[in-house]
């Protein structure tokens, strides 16, 4: 009988705690972790009401598209983590670049919250050095690109699945010119 008492007052213990409110450092999480998901959900108008107006907003926005011309898929999506005075998401995914040149890459978000809204994001990636080798092939052999579907890439520029899509064809075309010199 004293068995089921404890085991009472513990679940009724741990129901009280579910609904204790959550700290700010867990809300911006949870707000970093929704961009996320909203990121890789391919919508563009959720992402943007989640983020305040600035030049990031339109870096991250061209980002998602690029992001989505490539195929873009999520292999591995670790939870956000509180760093100082940010959060950083990093999410290791499979695309159309790593495909044809051999490799997987990770994507690191870099949010800072401010009000329940995401004020700045940065992004990095991890690409190896093969992929700074087809941009360089690309200004080289194929500069049209730049003038074409990747004009004002990253910087503004309105078509970033385009431009994705048409760097992914390129890197096939890259990796086959490449295997044929050696």
């Amino acid at each position: 009988m004293k068995f089921n008492y404890l085991k009472k007052l513990m679940v009724i213990a741990l129901l009280a705690c579910a609904y204790l409110p959550l700290s700010g450092d867990d809300q911006a999480l949870q707000i970093a972790e929704r961009f996320i998901t909203t990121f890789y959900s391919w919508d563009r108008s959720a992402l943007q009401e989640q983020m305040t107006e600035n030049d990031d907003h339109q870096a991250v926005i061209y980002y998602q598209g690029w992001a989505e011309g490539g195929n873009y898929a999520v292999k591995i999506r670790r939870p956000c983590l509180l760093e100082n005075d940010a959060i950083s998401c990093s999410i290791t995914v499979t695309d159309n670049f790593g495909q044809a040149m051999g490799y997987i890459a990770t994507d690191t978000f870099r949010l800072l919250i401010s009000n329940g809204q995401i004020s700045e994001v940065t992004f990095t990636a991890d690409d190896p050095p093969i992929f700074e080798e087809l941009q360089q092939w690309i200004m080289t052999e194929r500069p049209e690109v730049l003038t074409g579907p990747c004009l004002d890439m990253f910087a503004g520029g309105n078509t970033p699945q385009a431009c994705a899509k048409t760097v992914s064809e390129l890197a096939e075309e890259f990796m086959t010119t490449r295997e044929s010199e050696r």
